[in-house]
């Protein structure tokens, strides 16, 4: 059902981050809420776009987890570890790929702007698929989790997330 306004949506979040060096593999946040990602209580849309802002120096290769519900990766800045009941408790609905040398779009002075593309595209396919995102029953919001594949040292607010929703 359209709702008068547009059925699309611009939702941007800010994770916090550990202001120590993260090695690759780390948490770099986990449960990280997308407020009204769908329209209504269960509600479906489809993520068509996400854009990282950073304010680090240092150009980093992320994997975003979406599920349904609260999903704690493992401890935030250590070795991603999940276990199978929590991961299944979370719902997760989709995992993509962060791969800097593929998704580079601008450098703006200290801060970089980054096109999350699926790693397996490849340089010649910079647009990822469109995932589909799930809310659960009683709710309009996703979650978002991320762990990143490079050695790094970030302030609390360095990343923005930017996501691009039809709803």
């Amino acid at each position: 059902m359209r709702s008068g306004k547009s059925d699309y949506k611009v939702i941007r979040v800010t994770p916090t981050l550990d202001t120590n060096e993260y090695d690759s593999g780390d948490v770099l946040f986990h449960s990280l809420e997308i407020p009204n990602a769908v329209i209504g209580l269960g509600g479906c849309s489809k993520l068509i776009a996400m854009f990282i802002v950073s304010q680090a120096t240092t150009d980093v290769d992320m994997e975003f987890y979406f599920s349904e519900n609260t999903l704690v990766l493992g401890t935030q800045n250590a070795t991603a570890d999940v276990a199978d009941g929590t991961l299944e408790a979370g719902n997760i609905i989709a995992s993509v790929t962060s791969d800097v040398s593929v998704g580079k779009t601008a450098g703006l002075d200290t801060a970089k702007i980054f096109r999350v593309c699926d790693a397996g595209n490849g340089a010649s396919n910079f647009n990822a698929n469109p995932i589909l995102l799930q809310a659960a029953d009683n709710s309009t919001s996703v979650y978002l989790g991320g762990v990143c594949f490079d050695t790094v040292t970030y302030a609390a607010d360095d990343l923005d997330l930017i996501l691009h929703l039809e709803r």
